[in-house]
């Protein structure tokens, strides 16, 4: 059976629940982004509670044509539409004694959820051009990544059904709130990756695992697993490199000037560091917001001057590209003189037209 892999508080506290709800039969709605594990969490549910052994039957409700959709859950008899050319058994059926998992449940027709809750709230189905009802003892586990009270409220999802599937409420927390996990998570996909294609990787390299810590990951564990597989079937050396890592991933990654900093927004005006590198925003009242380092100490002490420095620089470099190397312009830019710009230039060591 597959584990939830990591040691942050948010997930100690999903398995704790992932516990609490295993051992009994009650109705369970899994909500969360894409990308974080909830049919794992669904597996782990129904494989650590009484119902092991028994059958687990995943569906996507979205990912079925809405004209089939009756068919593929409660079955049909043969002859009752075009292509039925035999009697066919639907998923309550087959999940009949064990757990029907209704993934991306907040997809299903309403004309659907009215058949649905009747299969729930009287546990029989009947198939499609049949007459008699069938009996069925089965347990509910849906998930989403809607928010099903929204569709409550604009009338696209049953207020009813929602009650009915919303016994018992988990949340899989994305793995940007996952601290410290990603390093554990990366680490397991590398093993599970290099024995497949029968690699031999000794880990990440520093750039790499900086990368991973300040990445956002819209697409959660999903998208930490496809960087890992795509970085082992391109890596040629020992050491996964920041080169085989697709762009979308590296794109807003600073050449390592993040790797002992934390990145804060401070609004020009209430900083000092802000005032000084651009004093003019101050005096004219911009709402405008500065992106300033925030050092961590944790890893070791840093030189706010090569820093600041290094804005700087950065601030100069791109007025000088905005005016064509133009001094006097890009010092007007800047809120300084003529005389401030070249010296700083000069102090930086930059080279610039001597243009006015």
């Amino acid at each position: 059976m597959k584990q939830i892999l990591g040691e942050s508080l948010a997930i100690k506290n999903l398995i704790s629940m992932i516990d609490k709800v295993s051992g009994n039969k009650t109705n369970v709605l899994i909500i969360g982004e894409s990308g974080t594990g909830k049919e794992l969490v669904a597996r782990m549910i129904h494989e650590t509670g009484p119902l092991k052994g028994k059958p687990f039957v995943p569906v996507n409700c979205g990912a079925i044509p809405e004209t089939l959709i009756e068919s593929e859950m409660f079955g049909h008899k043969k002859g009752s539409f075009t292509g039925a050319i035999s009697d066919k058994i639907g998923l309550f059926e087959a999940a009949s004694g064990g757990t029907l998992f209704l993934d991306e449940v907040g997809e299903l027709p309403l004309q659907m959820q009215v058949k649905m809750l009747r299969a729930l709230q009287e546990k029989t189905i009947r198939r499609v051009g049949a007459n008699e009802d069938i009996k069925v003892d089965v347990r509910i586990i849906a998930a989403t990544n809607r928010d099903l009270e929204a569709a409550v409220k604009a009338g696209t999802f049953r207020e009813d059904l929602y009650y009915r599937l919303n016994v018992i409420l988990i949340k899989t927390p994305p793995l940007r709130e996952r601290h410290g996990d990603i390093e554990i998570l990366a680490t397991a996909f590398l093993k599970k990756f290099a024995e497949r294609q029968k690699k031999e990787l000794d880990g990440f390299s520093p750039e790499v695992l900086e990368i991973f810590r300040t990445h956002s990951w819209p697409g959660n564990v999903r998208e930490l697993e496809n960087t890992i597989e795509r970085a082992v079937t391109l890596e040629v050396g020992r050491t996964v490199n920041i080169g085989v890592l697709p762009p979308a991933v590296t794109v807003a990654y600073d050449g390592g000037a993040r790797s002992k900093m934390e990145s804060v927004e401070i609004r020009a005006g209430q900083n000092a560091i802000a005032s000084a590198i651009s004093p003019t925003l101050q005096s004219r009242g911009s709402t405008k917001e500065i992106r300033l380092p925030l050092p961590d100490f944790k890893n070791g002490p840093i030189n706010v001057d090569e820093v600041l420095a290094e804005v700087e620089k950065q601030y100069l470099k791109h007025a000088l590209e905005y005016t064509g190397g133009v001094k006097k312009k890009a010092a007007d830019l800047l809120g300084m003189t003529f005389r401030s710009i070249r010296y700083r230039l000069a102090k930086l060591g930059m080279e610039a037209e001597d243009s006015e």
